[in-house]
């Protein structure tokens, strides 16, 4: 048995310069800067906030943005709309630190002040528009050339057309809908379920954490804990922690975020999976046993779906070897951090004082002349992506992208053929170190 659904024809109802579908952290980024460089910009998102998983899910902290030097001190790393954004939580008591964290630094915040700031700067630019709670369904593409796209909003379907698209879906939605050569079937990362409770005895909690990682494993197969190792994120506010325990499993793998059932299914377990946890912390972790669990992530959070099989491909070699490229569009120092099977977490680090430069090519879809990508779809293999898939990396991502399809529209020049050296010109203005 099937459904016939009757062929339709839409009107553009919108033509601009660029537009961008994801409203996540990479996504804002290239909706902003892509407006503050005078293209008249749509930025499309399904959810009825910004921010993606570094809002949605509750991350927490901002990883990517700083590192170690190699006298050990914290230095900032990313420069750009990142700094600006952290600065802007800093400034706020938003964020506090940075703080040190294995060998590299991390900036905790708080994930509702990170809407604020993204929301702000949305508003602030009189050539962009945002539609929320709307969901790409369609793409035209004629010999290579995106046409146009439909989105699905609460009026209905809506057509709309630009000279440059960007997808920062997260899972490579729009590139696999237009015929964008894609890395599936690799062993995906491990989604979480993040978590905030509230009447923590902070001192006590954070005081704990060097302790954490033996209390899990202790109790790792007894009190049947997803993971061996995690993380407590104080967000500055009084009696409140962001929990970063929880990890999902089906049939003995990752949970595949980028299928509809799995998802489904995860983000019920995830739920589930952290109140367990958080009656596991109120017996056995100390300054948790007057606390509450205060409210689930809105969304889960996932690490690793789809990918494009880009102009380049970022390697391990390309991250421990922290490699220069002479198309680098911003740095990044995160170690590759995997979560993998049985509870662990693997962790390999960059030498102090040394990051790699990430490639624009890895953000140039392979066969597919006007379109970019940003954030975790990126162009890179697994060990690789563990480390640049992350909230500084992404951002800087987005930056690029939107200084790329200026560049493209002024030049009459297709993704892959952008003049590099005035690309990266126009980031370093932007306040990207390069």
């Amino acid at each position: 048995m099937s459904i016939r659904i009757p062929a339709e024809e839409i009107e553009v109802s919108e033509e601009v310069d660029l537009l961008v579908i994801g409203g996540g952290a990479a996504g804002c980024a290239a909706a902003v800067t892509g407006a503050r460089l005078g293209l008249r910009t749509s930025l499309v998102g399904e959810m009825p906030f910004l921010g993606g998983m570094s809002t949605g899910g509750c991350v927490g902290s901002f990883c990517g943005v700083y590192m170690l030097d190699s006298a050990g001190s914290i230095q900032p790393l990313t420069g750009g709309f990142p700094q600006e954004i952290t600065q802007t939580l800093l400034g706020r008591s938003d964020a506090i630190g940075p703080i040190p964290y294995r060998d590299t630094a991390v900036l905790p915040y708080v994930p509702v002040g990170l809407k604020r700031a993204f929301e702000e700067r949305v508003r602030a630019e009189s050539r962009l528009r945002v539609r929320l709670h709307s969901k790409l369904t369609h793409a035209e593409v004629e010999a290579g050339v995106i046409r146009g796209v439909v989105i699905q909003t609460r009026e209905g379907r809506v057509a709309l057309r630009a000279r440059v698209y960007v997808d920062a879906t997260g899972d490579a939605i729009l590139s696999r809908m237009v015929g964008a050569p894609i890395i599936e079937g690799e062993e995906v990362q491990y989604p979480s379920m993040m978590f905030t409770m509230q009447n923590v005895d902070v001192g006590a909690a954070i005081a704990s954490v060097p302790k954490l990682d033996e209390i899990l494993e202790a109790h790792y197969e007894s009190e049947g804990l997803p993971r061996k190792s995690g993380n407590l994120i104080p967000t500055g506010r009084p009696g409140e922690i962001i929990v970063a325990l929880s990890r999902l499993e089906l049939n003995g793998r990752p949970v595949d975020a980028g299928l509809e059932h799995e998802l489904s299914w995860a983000e019920l377990e995830g739920r589930h999976q952290a109140q367990h946890l958080c009656e596991f912390l109120k017996a056995k972790v100390p300054g948790f046993s007057d606390a509450f669990l205060a409210d689930y992530a809105a969304r889960l959070g996932v690490r690793e779906t789809r990918k494009i099989i880009g102009e380049y491909v970022l390697c391990e070699d390309d991250v421990l070897g922290a490699r220069d490229f002479e198309d680098g569009i911003g740095r990044s120092a995160w170690p590759i951090e995997r979560h993998v099977a049985g509870g662990e977490t693997f962790w390999r680090f960059l030498d102090r004082g040394q990051s790699y430069a990430i490639p624009y090519r890895c953000l140039v879809p392979r066969d597919v002349s006007n379109l970019l990508v940003a954030g975790r779809c990126l162009s890179a293999e697994s060990a690789a992506f563990a480390s640049v898939r992350l909230l500084g990396p992404c951002m800087l991502e987005g930056q690029a992208v939107a200084a790329a399809a200026q560049r493209m529209i002024a030049d009459q020049a297709s993704a892959a053929n952008v003049d590099v050296d005035r690309l990266r010109a126009t980031l370093t203005e932007l306040g990207v170190p390069l």
